[in-house]
């Protein structure tokens, strides 16, 4: 199991409730996103809980339980539910079963004993899901020098991937010392990516996207520490759980990176579908940017998530051709985005995304082209006249 599994309780007993949680929140496997107290709450928020599993005590109103078990599984076929109980009564497990239940839990919940049951149950259904979903669920942007405008592309593809209603997209700023997602955006954030690890354990759904800036695309936007200290501070492993627990929480994730390579920079390349490297045509950056690649294919599976994107296309009297770039870094460029200071300019002064300023010029072609590749199943619903997807219409 890659990814960090959101789970939900439901729970009307406080005892066997906090216990199942201090369970559920001591396996790294495993994320609580949402906690109920009565089965009536749980039914009502049936089609929004979403969640891979959800495990729904049996001990304190049986009846009422069954009907949750029953509502959940007809709003959601797929769902895996899983009744327990602190009793192991045939009777109750046949009820259980009738009501679509396909396993059984005893309480006090065995981790082990959890953890098969959830890889039995959702065995296949990566593939299957891979199938439908024909775009990676957390990506990278990086580069090998500063300057060659990650942010920008980072940016760019997060807004306009957030104005598809069909799902929510985060974006990570992971230049823990010096980012500037938020001056992109002209966002003053009340809390950063140190404050929500520091409550990590505490974070629910509703608790994550409360801690959360939303820009006005819809965009959830995570920046980087305040001060250098915190951002210091932040381990790598924990930085790892968080993202897999974004990863589970919305449709994308988009992590902009750091100007060097640091253990947190990795963390982000080890569990990203897709690793997007900008680069400008032109020696010193392709050297290092071959370099870079050289270093992923030392990992296993990282060369392989590489796409190229080239910026700022066309800036140079001396710039290198695209096939004598491809050549140097044995990978083919799989975009190109033209040169456009004044545009791109105009929109940083204004902290706006370029299709703000510059809706329908070619760089914003080319990011919608971005866009539409990443995520080629999306339907682009976009507003009239100011929709973002305005282009593929």
């Amino acid at each position: 199991m890659k990814d960090l599994i959101r789970i939900v309780v439901v729970d009307p007993n406080e005892e066997s409730r906090a216990l199942l949680q201090h369970t559920l929140q001591g396996m790294a496997e495993f994320w609580v996103a949402e906690v109920f107290t009565t089965y009536k709450e749980a039914a009502e928020r049936a089609r929004d809980i979403g969640a891979e599993v959800t495990v729904v005590a049996l001990d304190h109103a049986p009846n009422h339980a069954f009907e949750l078990i029953a509502t959940l599984i007809a709003a959601n076929p797929d769902a895996v539910v899983l009744p327990a109980s602190q009793s192991t009564d045939s009777a109750l497990i046949l009820k259980s079963l009738r009501a679509g239940a396909r396993e059984f839990l005893t309480l006090p919940i065995e981790p082990a004993e959890l953890l098969a049951c959830v890889a039995h149950l959702l065995r296949g259904r990566d593939d299957a899901q891979t199938s439908k979903m024909q775009g990676p669920r957390i990506f990278t942007v990086t580069g090998a020098a500063g300057g060659v405008g990650c942010t920008t592309v980072a940016v760019n593809l997060a807004t306009i991937l957030a104005s598809s209603k069909q799902h929510e997209t985060m974006l990570v700023d992971l230049d823990l010392m010096f980012g500037t997602v938020d001056a992109c955006l002209d966002i003053v954030p009340d809390r950063t990516l140190s404050d929500v690890i520091q409550h990590f354990e505490r974070l629910d759904l509703t608790l994550l996207k409360r801690s959360i800036i939303q820009h006005s695309s819809g965009l959830f936007v995570l920046p980087h520490p305040v001060s250098m200290q915190e951002a210091a501070a932040i381990d790598p492993e924990m930085l790892r759980r968080l993202l897999s627990m974004l990863r589970a929480a919305f449709g994308t994730v988009i992590v902009d990176t750091s100007i060097g390579l640091h253990a947190s920079d990795f963390a982000a390349f080890e569990i990203s579908d897709l690793i997007l490297i900008v680069v400008q045509l032109e020696l010193l950056c392709l050297r290092n940017t071959a370099r870079l690649i050289n270093l992923f294919r030392q990992f296993d599976g990282l060369a392989e998530k590489v796409k190229l994107v080239a910026n700022r296309v066309g800036s140079f009297d001396t710039e290198i051709s695209l096939k004598k770039a491809e050549e140097i870094l044995k990978t083919t460029i799989s975009w190109q985005i033209p040169q456009a200071n004044k545009i791109f300019q105009e929109a940083r002064i204004k902290g706006v995304p370029l299709g703000d300023v510059a809706r329908g010029s070619r760089p914003h072609q080319v990011f919608l082209e971005m866009a539409r590749s990443l995520w080629p199943f999306l339907e682009c619903q976009a507003k009239p006249k100011r929709g973002l997807f305005a282009a593929f219409l």
